[in-house]
This record gives C-alpha cells, structure tokens and sequence, in this order.
C-alpha cells in the first residue's frame, strides 16, 4: 500500500511540475512576442522619421 501512495504521490509531484514549466513557457513565449512586436513597430517609426528627414533634406538642400 505505502508503495502505490509513494508512487501517487510523485506523479502528482510530476504533474505539479509540468503545469509550472508550461506556465513558465507560455509567459516567456508571450514576452518574446510582445518585445518582437514593440521592435517592429518600432523599426516602422524610425524608417518613416528617416525617410521624412532624407526627403526634407534633398528638398531644401
């Protein structure tokens, strides 16, 4: 009987564990792809500023 708990027992110790790691992976994979998106919007507002600036320059130059 002690043998069958002590098996239960670590399953559940298991299960605990993965729940943990996969909450772990899901928060890390939703940071990656809130930094991904912050770099791309990013990205887009400084090759508009770039753009704009090069374009005023060859303007008024």
């Amino acid at each position: 009987m002690r043998r069958a708990q002590a098996a239960i027992e670590y399953l559940m110790m298991l299960a605990v564990a993965l729940t943990m790691v996969m909450l772990v992976v899901r928060y890390v994979r939703e940071a990656a792809e809130m930094a991904g998106k912050n770099v791309n919007s990013s990205t887009g507002q400084i090759a508009s500023y770039i753009s704009k600036t090069i374009e005023n320059e060859t303007k008024g130059g």
